[in-house]
């Protein structure tokens, strides 16, 4: 659907995965103009050289504020054609605030959700609780969950007996909120994902630490992908846990292709 020799309509993309920065590019090129909302500067950085209308920077609060920007646009821009969805799988709150607004408001909206792979090397938990069913009494295991979790993780392993170890995001509030958790100073790297397709930097931990096994989100991408790998290659375990259930109504898709469908039956006054 190329629609650059129509009226541009306006897409308001709300990002918070490496996805974001692919689906933009992909939207201006097909013609559309695009309003950006990301939770941080850093986050902001790799949007600066497109030919946004707006980027839109921090964490929004609530409903009002989403209902604000979208009525805003209504007032000053004609309003948004449609609302795309791409922040992170676990980002529950964020997605149900915005779903629950744009449906009072009758405005279109879209959730992306990135696909589940397979995870027959992977042990799959619904909350960390069900670790007790796993003999870990004196493993050593590597959380890489970042630390919206850490603290919930930390209890559960120190009731099992095991020595926790962690792969901290390199950013001031996860590097705080580890500092404040009972996680030993020793027992943590402050790193980014690795860029490398087979995670040199993650195998020089698990080897440092003698990691038995390694505990991340089933959050899809690339860094789901980099422990499933890492994993199966130096032999050792991997628990997943479980990505949260997908919101009604909300119609998620998963790749541009569907993306482009979606839009153009929106545009025909369709909403699935």
């Amino acid at each position: 659907m190329d629609i650059r020799k129509k009226s541009q309509p306006h897409l308001w993309l709300l990002t918070g995965t490496v996805e974001g920065h692919v689906f933009a590019k992909y939207l201006l090129e097909e013609g559309w103009k695009l309003t950006v909302s990301v939770v941080s500067e850093r986050a902001s950085i790799p949007y600066e050289k497109l030919n946004l209308e707006k980027i839109l920077i921090g964490a929004l609060n609530g409903e009002e504020e989403v209902r604000s920007i979208i009525l805003n646009a209504r007032n000053n821009q004609n309003g948004f054609h449609c609302v795309i969805d791409l922040t992170h799988p676990f980002a529950t709150k964020i997605t149900q605030t915005i779903s629950k607004v744009c449906k009072n408001l009758n405005q279109p909206f879209i959730r992306y959700e990135r696909s589940i792979d397979n995870i027959a090397n992977a042990f799959l938990i619904n909350n960390f609780s069900d670790l007790s069913k796993y003999d870990l009494k004196g493993k050593s295991i590597l959380l890489a969950l970042g630390v919206r979790h850490l603290n919930e993780a930390i209890l559960s392993l120190n009731d099992l007996g095991t020595y926790i170890y962690a792969r901290v995001l390199a950013n001031p509030e996860s590097i705080k909120k580890t500092l404040s958790s009972s996680i030993l100073r020793t027992n943590f790297a402050v790193l980014n994902p690795s860029v490398s397709s087979d995670g040199v930097i993650e195998k020089a931990l698990i080897r440092k630490w003698n990691i038995d096994g390694v505990i991340c989100r089933q959050s899809g991408g690339k860094n789901e992908i980099l422990w499933h790998q890492i994993c199966i290659n130096m032999g050792i375990d991997l628990w997943l846990l479980k990505r949260p259930y997908d919101l009604q109504d909300a119609f998620p898709i998963d790749n541009f292709e569907k993306l482009t469908k979606r839009l153009k039956y929106i545009s025909m006054g369709k909403q699935n």
